[in-house]
């Protein structure tokens, strides 16, 4: 027996089997993640180490990126490393190749790091290595606010809890904090004191910092257990801090701190600037590792969030300004939106084609396919519903149910293979469902079609459902083989292209293969069944063809002899046609990949390095008037910094307003330009690759 005979004869086994198809690819899409673009970008380990004392560029660069350089030159699989040093950081990144495992990544890493930690200077902070790129712009920003307290109060907070709360979540690589003074503790030595005593002031620094230790000092040991003994030298207060013994005189009087300095309790100079909608808050920017998911972890923050508010005081709340998850929500709503719009369109096609019906019947399906190319959310589903409705209660209507239940059966199927391989809901393996939509009834209808024709010629329901899908089984594995063939030149493209578009590959082929199996299989088996079977009876008594048909059929047997008489005409036309799209061809941009419509983008200002960080400030701040003056405008975020400041600018709904967002940064562009000495460019949020152009310049001397 060949397969449509097996599916006629035992049809609970292939409904089970459909069954644990459709079952096994629902499971799969609540495990698959959710993105916008494939994740093609290399995988990606920076190491920032902060200076305190502002060391500056070139010294950092010896005693700091250097070391650095040469520890991690030799991890596995690294295709590309990148420095940068500048005053008081330095940031040393690592690109490695597609298919690295960076986990493993990450632990060579640090264990290189490890051999040359001890070798760097001591006025570093503790350095932070994490899988991703400093310059990525953050998954989520979130502001801290207070109508009670100052951005110092908020940042001693953010500093002491919040800040190791977002670090602990899955998937996050790096917390950065913008805003508010940090607290410390500044000792000012007064130089004519030091000289009255005789004491220089690096005694000072060295009898503080030996005094603020904690020491092991021995252990107890009992019987049954041992305890350890710790001395608890810490500073706890000003005060100790002030009375803290640095000599004795020889008149035996004791000179302590507060006899040569003054200590405070107060704050360090401001080294940036936060501001959400012009007020001063305090910002925290989330960064996720290059390889994760962008909706998982932005997810997992907002839990943490949640979490975390609770446990504040009551007047202080976390805003979230920006948050990533929510275009790449909003774009695959829409892209399902879409497929969904192409199985409604192929059903209501089906209604034009597959019966006959009136010219009234006729121009409501028509205007049901134009409706449904605008519809979009509730109404989009309702007609979804009413559709299905209509051919599960119409028996007239039931063979449409054979050639379009492939579509569920296969879409639903894919998404287990995908599960499977480790794809991912995105732009591109949507698209590629989309795409084949309207493939995957091709091959039911050509055997739905030869069953029909065989009980137009008088034979019964079962033989004419084992002959009809006989004769169109090796056809229809023909037109499915050269469908899915075409993406076999994706096999001996570049790893990156590779990971981008083999989603949509995959998608294709898994979809036509299972619409293959369903035509085979499932289209046989419900023509042979009575309560399909009578939806698709011959009727013996020839109907007269509607006038439009009529009329139709007439025009076009006039289009097909007339372009049969002059072919030559034809010919040329053609070839004239070809040789136009191909020279529009050639004039037609290219690119990595086509951006979408996003309403974020980011204003960067750029001053002369060594700017102040007033002088920065001062920029921004024409920056800011000028955006929040754009109706188009919802929220502007800045961080505003000594040379180099940020400003987030989020805008509102595309239906609320008038202008684009390329428009929209026109507008400004044409004003920020007048900003002199500053540099201010633009760039919109760029889910894949980026839009810049990296300039090298080699050399053993930059003078």
């Amino acid at each position: 027996m060949n397969l449509p005979e097996i599916s006629i004869k035992r049809p609970v086994t292939v409904l089970m089997v459909m069954l644990i198809v459709i079952l096994f690819g629902i499971v799969s899409l609540t495990k698959l993640p959710v993105e916008l673009y494939p994740n093609t970008s290399f995988g990606e380990i920076s190491i920032i180490i902060q200076a305190r004392g502002g060391i500056p560029p070139t010294e950092v660069e010896t005693q700091v990126t250097k070391l650095v350089e040469d520890s991690v030159a030799t991890v596995t699989n690294l295709k590309q490393l990148l420095s940068i040093s500048k005053e008081g950081e330095s940031t040393v990144v690592m690109s490695f190749d597609p298919g690295t495992n960076m986990d493993y990544a990450a632990l060579e890493v640090r264990e290189k790091f490890a051999k040359i930690k001890n070798q760097l200077p001591k006025d570093i902070e503790k350095p932070v290595i994490a899988q991703f790129q400093q310059s990525d712009v953050p998954v989520m920003i979130i502001a801290v606010t207070s109508e009670q307290r100052t951005t110092e109060d908020i940042r001693k907070l953010v500093d002491e809890g919040i800040k190791e709360a977002f670090r602990r979540v899955p998937g996050v690589a790096n917390v950065e904090v913008a805003g508010g003074r940090e607290r410390k503790i500044l000792v000012e030595a007064d130089q004519t004191r030091l000289a009255a005593f005789g004491i220089p002031i690096d005694e000072v620094t060295s009898v503080l910092g030996a005094n603020n230790l904690n020491l092991l000092s021995g252990e107890v040991e009992r019987t049954n257990d041992r305890y350890l003994i710790r001395v608890q030298g810490e500073f706890e207060s000003i005060e100790q801090i002030s009375n803290m013994a640095l000599r004795r005189t020889a008149e035996g009087s004791v000179i302590r701190v507060k006899d040569v300095a003054a200590v405070k309790d107060s704050y360090l100079e401001p080294r940036e600037y936060s501001r959400l909608d012009v007020r001063p808050v305090v910002t925290i920017y989330i960064q996720k590792e290059s390889t994760k998911n962008t909706i998982s972890v932005a997810k997992e923050v907002l839990e943490a969030k949640e979490s975390i508010q609770a446990h504040l005081p009551r007047d202080i709340q976390l805003v979230v300004t920006s948050n990533q998850a929510v275009a790449v929500q909003s774009a695959i709503k829409g892209l399902q939106e879409s497929l969904l719009q192409g199985i409604v369109l192929v059903i209501l096609v089906f209604f034009l084609f597959l019966f006959r019906l009136n010219l009234w019947n006729v121009l409501v399906s028509l205007s049901l396919i134009v409706l449904t190319l605008f519809m979009k959310g509730p109404p989009l589903y309702a007609l979804f519903g009413g559709l299905i409705l209509t051919l599960v209660v119409i028996k007239q209507f039931r063979s449409i149910i054979i050639v379009t239940l492939p579509i569920p059966v296969s879409v639903i199927g894919t998404f287990a293979y995908m599960n499977w391989v480790g794809l991912t809901v995105n732009v591109m393996t949507l698209f590629g469902l989309a795409l084949g939509v309207g493939m995957l009834v091709d091959n039911s209808i050509v055997v739905f079609e030869n069953i029909l024709k065989k009980r137009e010629e008088g034979e019964e329901i079962i033989p004419a459902a084992i002959v009809g899908a006989n004769e169109m089984f090796i056809a229809i594995i023909a037109s499915t083989t050269t469908t899915v063939i075409v993406f076999l030149p994706l096999a001996f493209v570049g790893a990156e292209l590779q990971r981008l578009y083999s989603g949509m590959a995959a998608t294709v082929v898994s979809s036509m293969l299972i619409s293959l199996l369903c035509a085979v299989t499932m289209v046989p088996m419900m023509c042979g069944r009575p309560a399909f079977s009578k939806s698709m009876s011959v009727d013996k008594k020839k109907k007269e063809t509607p006038l439009w048909v009529r009329k139709f059929t007439k025009l076009e047997r006039e289009l097909l002899f007339l372009s049969i008489r002059h072919r030559r005409r034809v010919l040329y036309v053609c070839v004239g046609v070809l040789c136009v799209s191909m020279f529009f061809l050639m004039r037609l941009g290219t690119e990595y990949l086509g951006s979408t419509e996003q309403k974020k983008f980011t204003v960067f200002v750029e001053l002369p390095t060594g700017a102040k960080l007033e002088v920065s400030d001062e920029v921004v701040k024409k920056a800011e008037t000028l955006i929040r003056g754009l109706s188009e405008v919802k929220t502007v975020t800045s961080r505003v910094e000594p040379w180099s400041s940020k400003i987030y600018v989020e805008l509102v709904d595309a239906n609320d307003r008038r202008r684009d967002t390329d428009e929209v940064i026109d507008a400004i562009r044409a004003e920020t330009n007048k900003m002199q000495p500053a540099f201010i460019y633009f760039q919109k949020e760029e889910q894949v690759g980026t839009k810049e152009v990296i300039v090298e310049v080699f050399g053993h001397s930059f003078e």
